[in-house]
């Protein structure tokens, strides 16, 4: 993977011949089979992408694919549009939103031409298959990884003494502390977004913290669904979170913070007024091309521990109202292969590519960690949605933050709340 100027993403939507698309139209024109890819991420972070398709129309004249971005992501337009008869022939799915497409109604099957017609890699070898396999069927192909690393400014590190990136929860605690308070507080020791908005991206760590410890906010038992951690292991958690902002190792002004790339944060990193965040790839990337400063990335704290640390990406998955299946596949296969990530700013689903690919070594960080990574799929079943837990629990951590509750009463405040959403 070659290093590139990645900006930042920004929520732009551009829709390409929605009414053309050829799993409604279905003709080929010809001979020439014509195919619509839609992917969802914003325009200026595809230009690889494109460069695959372009490689893949040059080399396959049959087979013509064009691409459409539709973003941000909308699983249920694609839904309505299946279930009506149209919509694109591949479509890139995030991996929470297979199980809400996974019905034959809207996704073709994958098991029969997976047979008939194997990926070059076993599908086994590939992350996230937890996700695409529902019920004993394939409703897609990982397609990319990615995942929360640690980034960190070496300079700011080695001044202050620390010789290697915090391995441990413990670790990282007591390295952004002797920081601040070497620094006399001019300097963050760690610094994360911490606010009550429903997306905060305090939600990574404080699962990352409670998986490393071998705790789960949910999880199933059987049939029935559970919480998976007492109350006293998640005040302890919250207390570690909000100690960093009462001893000062995280500045109080991260609680009004909700975006893991916001310019404050991004900024500190840059100038060395922060030593430690954790961004993803494509955020590493713009924070990294923006800074005059070198930044680095390591695995998170228990990060090449087998599932403490989360795995997102994107699948692909076939259109059923497809005209050409069979063309589809061997588009899917391609988009799979090694060949479009050597354009493609993504890290590939499949363990094996990943290994193959080159990475900046400021990138390190996140091939290390990335095949112990899991997806929040153990979250995913039960009656309550994954955004309305993520809700709850940063709105309560804040809450903390702030002074408005303590630890134990959050913590109970929390489980209260799961046990009623999950029917516990």
């Amino acid at each position: 993977m070659k290093k590139s100027v990645i900006a930042t993403a920004v929520a732009v939507g551009i829709v390409v011949s929605l009414g053309g698309c050829s799993a409604s139209s279905g003709g080929s024109e010809g001979g020439t089979v014509e195919l619509v890819f839609r992917q969802f991420d914003p325009a200026n972070q595809v230009e690889g992408l494109q460069t695959a398709i372009d490689t893949w129309n040059a080399d396959n004249p049959d087979i013509q694919v064009t691409l459409e971005t539709l973003s941000p992501d909308n699983p249920q337009q694609f839904a309505r549009e299946a279930n009506s008869g149209s919509g694109p022939d591949i479509q890139q799915m995030g991996y929470a939103n297979v199980a809400l497409l996974a019905n034959p109604n809207i996704l073709l099957p994958l098991d029969d031409l997976m047979a008939s017609d194997p990926l070059d890699q076993a599908y086994d070898d590939f992350l996230a298959t937890d996700m695409t396999t529902i019920d004993d069927t394939t409703w897609g192909i990982p397609w990319t990884a990615d995942t929360m690393a640690l980034v960190y400014n070496p300079a700011v590190l080695d001044e202050y003494g620390i010789d290697e990136t915090p391995s441990t929860w413990e670790d990282l605690a007591d390295a952004a502390q002797t920081i601040s308070d070497d620094s006399d507080g001019v300097v963050q020791g760690f610094c994360f977004a911490a606010s009550s908005a429903p997306t905060s991206a305090q939600w990574f760590p404080i699962n990352y913290y409670l998986w490393d410890h071998g705790w789960n906010l949910v999880e199933q038992d059987g049939d029935e669904w559970t919480t998976g951690v007492s109350s006293s292991d998640l005040a302890s958690t919250i207390d570690y979170f909000s100690e960093m902002f009462s001893s000062g190792a995280s500045s109080t002004s991260n609680i009004a913070i909700a975006d893991y790339a916001d310019p404050q944060i991004a900024g500190a990193l840059s100038d060395g007024s922060c030593a430690m965040s954790y961004e993803p790839p494509q955020s590493f990337r713009a924070i990294e091309s923006a800074s005059d400063a070198e930044l680095m990335t390591a695995p998170m704290p228990g990060g090449l521990t087998d599932g403490s640390t989360h795995l997102g990406g994107r699948a692909l998955g076939i259109n059923r109202n497809t005209e050409h299946p069979e063309e589809a596949w061997e588009v899917v296969k391609y988009l799979t292969s090694a060949t479009t990530f050597e354009t493609y700013q993504q890290y590939p689903a499949s363990k094996a590519t990943l290994t193959d690919i080159d990475v900046p070594e400021s990138e390190v960080g996140y091939t290390e960690q990335l095949p112990h990574s899991v997806a929040f799929g153990k979250y995913i079943g039960s009656d309550m949605p994954l955004a309305t837990i993520q809700q709850l629990v940063v709105q309560q951590f804040s809450a903390v933050y702030s002074g408005q509750s303590d630890s134990q009463t959050a913590a109970e405040a929390i489980l209260a709340g799961i046990e009623s959403g999950i029917g516990g």
